[in-house]
């Protein structure tokens, strides 16, 4: 029996704002018709913190399909620019303006979450919509039925500080599309990068 490559890239994620996290009790995915556990991050323009999710993407791509891939025929729409409209044309919080948008989401497990000592985090109201926080994630390319693309899938989560709470604005399923995960959800456990535990992951 011959065992697939895994191509995944294993990440931690810059400082980031998590918006509409569900990280305690999946939400439905309407596009799907299953549940999942998903965040919404929110990284500042003003820093260089997308260079190192770009990096990700491009090397998931690669390892997907090939050195010579060609990046614009992706679907990367996880990366969303929070200064412009929604691809339906609905309007965007206003947390999100001066921000890029990134989505990650999982159907396998619940996210493991925890605060900056490692302690699991077991009471849902400290992670809100404005606290910050470092996301471990798997950059994957993926191949869907309406086209091929790189998606995030959420590993864990560990809450660096209170912030400000993002209260008001439109809701969440009125902002964000509904976004498919690709054709078949990933094994994570079969990553030779993922750690056992979550150690490793927030250094």
């Amino acid at each position: 029996m011959t065992t697939k490559k895994f191509t995944g890239v294993n990440l931690t994620t810059p400082e980031c704002i998590l918006m509409y996290p569900a990280v305690f009790e999946a939400k439905h995915n309407e596009l799907k018709k299953k549940d999942e556990w998903t965040v919404t991050m929110l990284f500042d323009k003003k820093t260089n913190d997308m260079a190192t999710l770009k990096a990700a993407m491009v090397q998931a791509a690669k390892n997907e399909f090939g050195a010579d891939v060609d990046l614009k025929s992706l679907d990367l729409k996880r990366i969303q620019d929070g200064d412009k409209p929604t691809s339906t044309g609905k309007e965007r919080p206003a947390g999100c303006l001066g921000m890029w948008v990134v989505k990650a989401a999982t159907r396998l497990s619940q996210p493991g979450v925890v605060d900056k000592a490692l302690n699991k985090i077991l009471d849902p109201s400290e992670i809100y919509s404005g606290v910050y926080a470092h996301v471990n994630v798997t950059v994957k390319g993926y191949k869907g039925p309406q086209g091929n693309g790189v998606t995030f899938y959420l590993n864990h989560v560990q809450k660096i500080r209170d912030g400000v709470a993002l209260t008001g604005g439109p809701k969440s399923e009125d902002v964000f599309e509904a976004l498919d995960l690709g054709e078949n959800d990933v094994d994570l456990t079969a990553d030779p990068m993922a750690d056992d535990g979550m150690e490793g992951m927030f250094s």
